[in-house]
């Protein structure tokens, strides 16, 4: 590894392979924090072994597979080299503070819940972990997701959660663009039907998936039901792939390939309303994701990381 004669896990399993390219992406970041040079051998040694000796749990981060995302929000670590914090939250005494991840790649819920004080806690930023710096915010109370109540996270499935109250609340982002192909994985739960997960800010550009009558479904001009009807208020993983006449619908690694979904492309984001500020969702928020690119070769990659860390579906 590195040419360095460096092996962390001796076989070329798939933990081998994720532990040395994260390895390989740490010590980029490093060296690059370097200038883009290591002044010695001596120095690259003392640079690595802390790396080495980093915890080697962080298992999960889809980003360090499938990097180059247009935007990128959740509620883990999708890239630990650019994703120091992954929202920031409000108090009832409008304080706020950043919360980053644990050694794990996973919400700090300790330091949230030091913060909340034993109250509750709003979401005022949730950080684009792209790098691309489209972070999606809301600056009115009313408008803003919960993320603590009475002290306690709200969680989905045993993991952190972004309460939408369908009445007021939602999240822009107003300088998120696309083109296509793209492709979107997102992973929710939603107690209302005839409810939006996303959409365009304006009537003119827009990529939209939401939920009618129990169908999952997306557009990017015309409308396309993947055909699943998983039941109203379960978790869901949903992969899109918006491509005018080759899309793709899947939730929980069930649906359709080769959909007529239109050519339009994003100008700008709401998460978590039509962008009417109509249907806007009653559910729980934990993970959005966009690439301006064809992932469908792998969705089922892609379907497995997630499934691995929320557990959605066997």
């Amino acid at each position: 590894m590195l040419g360095l004669g460096t092996s962390v896990v001796p076989d070329s399993s798939a933990t081998s392979f994720f532990l040395e390219a994260t390895l390989l992406a740490k010590f980029k970041t490093r060296v690059i924090d370097d200038g883009g040079s290591v002044e010695s051998y001596s120095c690259m040694e003392q640079q690595l072994v802390p790396l080495l000796l980093e915890p080697t749990t962080f298992t999960t981060g889809l980003l360090e597979f499938y990097p180059n995302a247009a935007a990128a929000y959740s509620l883990r670590q999708l890239r630990r080299s650019v994703s120091p914090y992954a929202i920031r939250v409000r108090r009832a005494n409008d304080l706020e503070q950043d919360i980053g991840f644990n050694s794990n790649g996973e919400l700090d819920t300790n330091a949230l819940l030091d913060f909340a004080d034993g109250g509750d806690a709003w979401v005022t930023t949730w950080y684009d972990q792209s790098s691309n710096g489209n972070d999606a915010t809301q600056g009115t109370p009313s408008s803003q997701p919960q993320i603590v109540s009475s002290g306690v996270v709200v969680t989905e499935n045993g993991k952190p959660a972004l309460e939408f109250n369908g009445v007021s609340s939602y999240m822009d982002a107003a300088d998120v663009t696309t083109t296509q192909p793209t492709t979107v994985s997102l992973v929710l739960a939603i107690d209302i039907d005839a409810r939006y997960f996303f959409d365009g800010d304006d009537a003119t550009d827009r990529q939209a998936s939401f939920i009618s009558s129990g169908v999952y479904s997306a557009f990017a001009g015309s409308t396309q039901g993947s055909g699943v009807v998983p039941t109203v208020g379960d978790q869901i993983h949903k992969f899109i792939l918006f491509d005018n006449l080759n899309g793709q619908i899947y939730v929980n690694n069930v649906g359709n390939s080769s959909l007529a979904m239109g050519s339009n492309v994003l100008s700008g984001l709401d998460i978590g309303q039509r962008y009417n500020g109509a249907s806007r969702l009653y559910g729980r928020f934990q993970e959005l994701i966009f690439w301006n690119a064809d992932h469908s070769d792998s969705r089922t990659t892609i379907q497995n990381n997630v499934n691995d860390f929320y557990s959605i579906y066997s």
